[in-house]
This record gives structure tokens, C-alpha cells and sequence, in this order.
């Protein structure tokens, strides 16, 4: 991958695709978020064909010392430098997947540039949900807070109307605006998209190398790298996790990995292609927009306690799991050399109701896998036996500990039991022995001695604990709300009429009914011996299929990528407007009748 990432710097002539970095935000201060923006800024990756999606995921108050009576929205807001100050901000509607009348929400979108330390220039958009107009009069607590499910959904759902040519809600018109107006291209040009948490950050070559895997082998539809520990010497209890995220990478995703399904990619920092292209007659095929992917990952449906863990707890392993349903044949893989550093929990209470939802979600997740019948290999030497592997031994944790105590016991009183025990160590040992081989870092012996004094934590009290809490869904809470709120009062009539079915267009068709506006711009460009490489749409012309706006057609017949025209798009006509007059017409036409 060296090779393949050294086109993929800043100023490279090579072909470098647009990444999509999405960051959801929830309650961080301003050093961490500044932390992880400065980490995407700064990676080698050409700043022109990265833009970021920044999600706040409501006004909630940010943690840490001295971050009293501040959102992490306000920070936010502070932190990013707008593209049209004068612009007036409007919370837009969509629907969100909440329950109840939390179903509804709104969001401001706030476009322009984020400048790092050292002074690089990322175009980025500001995404925060402010929740409905009732909402945020009334006080609510954390007003338009719906999940970080709900948060990666804004974009994927986005992502897969442009790419479908489909029906826009106001919020994600406001999107397609900002985004090419920042970027100068159409939105479905954006290939990869990049998850990253908001406490995560990632190494320099990291989006390079993972680009470099993607472009390597087309057949890849998703991959992560390895998470390390930020703050793994703050206390004993981010200690005994540093041997275990290690080996959870490099021992069980890098097993997975050569069978092309790891089973969880990581919410910290993963990657995924959006779409692929056939190569015989160059027709996109949607992958992580695709209609059956985002209808299993927009789902509200939970009505078991099966549907509860994979939907309320871990979102991340979830829409992994719903991309190895939907695409089988397709490869999830690992690339060990793509680095982030994450900040984990530092109390044991915190650590333990972490564990709680990972351990539930993985295997019920799991329990979804094993009933897909198309993974690679055939019998003990599938991908189908691997995750039955893999569920047993989560299940059976606490039984093997008790089972090691059994036999430690019975070496003290006389038993021959030193076989089962030698092997036991041996495992160990060769592990340790592997560790120095490849990494040549006596360090990692050092965690692997902490991580085996704390194995009673970790396969006994954390599963027992899980176990017992199987019905405890209370990181899916921040989407419930009380029964004493309904529909009426949760929303105002101007947002229910902006979300009713009335005429919306799409954005395509969008841009051709206002291509008047910019004609002049466009022609006198032309005229003065500008660019005439940059196709010009008029109102006349015929509608352009889905995914190849802003693309002009070579000699060969195959779709180049083109910028889109370089009109001054801040001055055409907003979805907001656009919406009020849609609604103006729906109301006469019902007086008139």
C-alpha cells in the first residue's frame, strides 16, 4: 500500500478521490474536539478532496473542567469559520428515528472551512440538530438530541437520494447546496465516506492508507484500521484495556480479515465505499446507500428484545452486520497500518456499562450472521463457522474462567491437572513471543501481564454483568420520551406542513429550474475565454439520469468527472424557499377547490 498512498498527498496529479469524513459530536469539550479536527486537517490528504461533516447530536453541555454553561454546539459554532456569515441560519426539518413524536426533528447547517493549528484550510459542514420549534421553547433537555444512528442516517440518507436522483426533505436541499458550493463538484462524486468519532484521533497517513486499500481492490466495500488507547496510563483501568484492544486487532480482526468479513468496524474511524462502478459498462451500483442497507439501518422496529440489541445498543457492529447481509461476496477488511487513538473510559462503572452493550450487541449481531448463507468458504473453512466459533465463545466466557479457577485449585491439592494448565501458559508465551517478533516492543509483554491479572474482569464479571442486563436498553434512552408529551405539543404546524407530502423536487431538477439565474454568470465566462471544459445545463435540457449530473461523457463513453459550473451558487434560490413557496401553492390550490 506504500506506493499506491504516496499518489494520494497533497498536490498529487494523480487521480485522488473525494472523501466524505463524517464526525458526530455529542458532549465533548473544546480541547478534544479540537484535538480530533486538527487530526483530519492535518492528515497527508489533499485538503481539496476532503470535506467534513461535523454532527452535533443536540444542545447538550459539553464535559470536562471549565466547559460550565457551554454546548458543545456553541464550541462548535466558534470553532468554524462560515462561508457566508451574513446567510441567515434556519433550522430545517426531517424526519429523525425517533419514537413517538420524536420522530420529527430540525437541523442548522452551517457551511464553511475549519483551520487547523498550522493553518490548513478543510471545507466542512456544520450540522446541528436544534430539534423542533416547541422543543427548543419549552426547555426540553437536550433538545434535538436522537442518537449518533440518527446523526450517520442525516448523511446516508442524503448521500442515497442524490445518488438516486430521489425526493430531497428542506435539510438535505440546504446539504446539496452547501456541499457544492463548498466543493465545486455534485455531491454523488463523494466515493468513500470516512466515520470518526468525535474523541478519536487519526494519524497523518491514515485516510491515505486507507484509500490506498480501497483503490487497490475494488471488491472492498468497508475497512477500519487499528484503534489505540489516547489515554491508556491515566488509571489502572484504561491500563488493563490497552493488551486487549491490541490483540482485538490484531489477533480476531486480522483473522477476520483474511476471510474479507470483519464482523465489527469500528465507529471510531472506519471507512466505506458508497458506491461502486461496473467496470463493463461503468453503471453505479449504491453499497452502503443502498435501498435494502439503509432500510435495515433506519429501522424503528423494536419490538423484541432481539431487535433492542441490535438497534438501541451498537450501531457501529450493527450496519456492519446489515452490509454482510445485503452484500455477502463483498470484502469488510482490516488495514493494520491505518492508525487512530481513541480516549476509553477511565472509571470501572463506566467501563463496565460499556461492555454491557458491546458484549449484548456482539451477539446478537452475531446471531444475524450466522443465518447468512453466502459468506466465503464452505463448512469448518467459512466465514459462517468462524462466527459460530466466535458466538460460542463469547457465550461460554464465564464458563472458562470458573473452569481455570477449577484447575488451579486442583494443581494446589494434588491433581495431575499440569498438562491443561502448561497449555494454557503456553498460549500466553506464544503470543508474547509473536508480540516481540513483530513488533519489537518489549512494552506490549509489560500490557499482556496487566491485561492476564485482570481476565476475571474481563471474561467473567463483565459478561455475567451483560448477561444479567439483557434487557437494559438505556443507551437508546436519548430517543425515548416521556407519555405525557404527544404529537400537538411537540410540534407547530409550519413544521408539520414542511414535512407533510407536498410537491418537493428533486435536486437535479432543482438546479435545472434555476439554471437561469446563473446562465449570465456561466455565458460571460465562456465569453471572456474562460474554462470550456465545464458543461453548461440549460432549462431545456433532458433530465439527467441519477449520479451523472456534473459529468460530461468522453470519446470512449465513459462518464469523466467534471466541476460543476462555476456559477455563484449562494445566490440561487434556498430549499427554504423553495419549501414556503411549495406550500403557498399547496394552500391556494386547496382554497381554490
Amino acid at each position: 500500500l506504500t506506493k499506491i498512498t504516496k499518489h494520494f498527498t497533497r498536490g498529487s496529479s494523480k487521480r485522488v478521490p473525494h472523501v466524505l469524513i463524517t464526525i458526530t459530536c455529542y458532549d465533548e469539550n473544546e480541547d478534544t474536539l479540537r484535538a480530533t479536527l486538527d487530526s483530519v486537517a492535518m492528515t497527508n490528504y489533499a485538503s481539496s478532496r476532503k470535506i467534513m461533516f461535523i454532527i452535533a447530536d443536540g444542545e447538550v453541555e459539553a464535559s470536562g473542567e471549565g466547559e460550565e454553561g457551554r454546548t458543545t454546539p456553541q464550541i462548535l459554532r466558534s470553532l468554524v469559520v462560515r462561508a457566508n456569515p451574513l446567510e441567515p441560519i434556519i433550522a430545517l426539518p426531517y424526519i429523525a428515528i425517533g419514537e413517538g413524536p420524536r420522530e420529527f426533528n430540525a437541523a442548522e447547517v452551517i457551511p464553511g472551512s475549519y483551520i487547523s493549528l498550522n493553518g490548513i484550510h478543510v471545507p466542512c459542514i456544520l450540522i446541528v440538530k436544534v430539534g423542533t420549534k416547541r422543543e427548543r421553547d419549552s426547555d426540553f433537555p437536550k433538545a434535538g438530541n436522537r442518537g449518533k444512528r440518527d446523526s450517520q442516517l442525516i448523511i446516508l440518507q442524503w448521500l442515497r437520494n442524490v445518488l438516486m436522483n430521489d425526493h430531497l426533505t428542506p435539510l438535505e436541499f440546504e446539504l446539496c447546496r452547501s456541499a457544492t458550493q463548498l466543493t465545486k463538484i455534485n455531491p454523488d462524486q463523494f466515493e468513500y465516506l470516512l466515520m470518526v468519532d468525535a474523541d478519536t484521533s487519526i494519524d497523518t497517513e491514515c485516510i491515505p492508507r486507507l484509500v490506498a486499500a480501497m483503490e487497490r481492490d475494488p471488491g472492498i466495500m468497508g475497512l477500519c484500521g487499528e484503534t489505540r488507547i489516547a489515554n491508556k496510563r491515566d488509571s489502572w483501568v484504561t491500563r488493563i484495556q490497552v493488551y486487549e484492544y491490541y490483540i482485538s486487532h490484531h489477533l480476531s480482526k486480522a483473522f477476520e480479515s483474511l476471510w474479507g468479513g470483519v464482523t465489527c468496524l469500528p465507529g471510531c474511524c472506519s471507512m466505506y465505499r458508497v458506491f461502486s462502478r461496473k467496470t463493463t459498462t461503468g453503471s453505479i451500483v449504491p453499497l452502503l446507500v443502498a435501498p435494502e442497507v439503509i432500510a435495515a439501518y433506519s429501522s424503528n422496529d423494536t419490538y423484541t428484545l432481539h431487535q433492542k440489541n441490535l438497534l438501541l445498543l451498537g450501531e457501529d457492529r450493527y450496519l456492519t452486520t446489515v452490509l454482510l447481509r445485503a452484500f455477502p461476496k463483498r470484502k469488510l477488511i482490516y488495514v493494520p497500518r491505518a492508525i487512530c487513538r481513541t480516549t476509553v473510559p477511565d472509571k470501572f462503572s463506566v467501563l463496565v456499562s460499556q461492555r454491557r452493550r458491546w458484549i449484548n450487541s456482539t451477539i446478537h449481531n452475531l446471531l444475524e450472521l450466522i443465518l447468512v448463507r453466502d459468506l466465503c468458504g464452505t463448512f469448518c473453512c467459512s466465514m459462517q463457522f468462524l462466527v459460530l466459533m466466535d458466538l460460542l465463545g463469547n457465550v461460554v466466557l464465564p464458563a472458562s474462567v470458573i473452569f481455570s479457577v477449577y484447575l488451579i485449585l486442583a494443581e494446589f491439592l494434588g491433581y495431575p491437572v499440569a498438562l491443561p494448565l502448561l497449555l494454557m501458559a503456553l498460549a500466553f508465551a506464544l503470543q508474547g513471543v509473536m508480540i516481540l517478533v513483530t513488533t519489537q516492543r518489549v512494552s506490549y509483554i509489560y500490557w499482556m501481564v496487566i491485561y492476564i491479572l485482570a481476565i476475571p474482569l474481563w471474561n467473567f464479571v463483565m459478561p455475567i454483568y451483560a448477561f444479567w442486563r439483557f434487557d437494559d436498553f438505556s443507551w437508546g434512552k436519548t430517543r425515548m420520551l416521556g407519555p405525557e408529551v404527544n404529537k400537538d405539543d411537540f410540534i407547530t404546524d409550519d413544521e408539520r406542513l414542511a414535512l407533510e407530502p407536498i410537491p418537493l423536487m428533486r435536486w437535479k431538477d432543482w438546479m435545472r429550474d434555476n439554471i437561469t439565474i446563473a446562465s449570465g454568470h456561466a455565458n460571460g465566462l465562456l465569453n471572456s475565454g474562460g474554462s470550456t471544459a465545464m458543461p453548461v445545463l440549460v432549462p431545456s435540457a433532458p433530465p439527467v439520469p441519477g449520479g451523472m449530473a456534473g459529468r460530461s461523457v468522453g470519446s470512449g463513453g465513459q462518464a469523466i468527472n467534471t466541476p460543476m459550473p462555476g456559477w455563484p451558487t449562494a445566490n440561487l434560490p434556498t430549499p427554504i424557499a423553495r419549501l414556503q413557496e411549495n406550500a403557498t401553492k399547496a394552500s391556494h390550490e386547496t382554497a381554490t377547490h
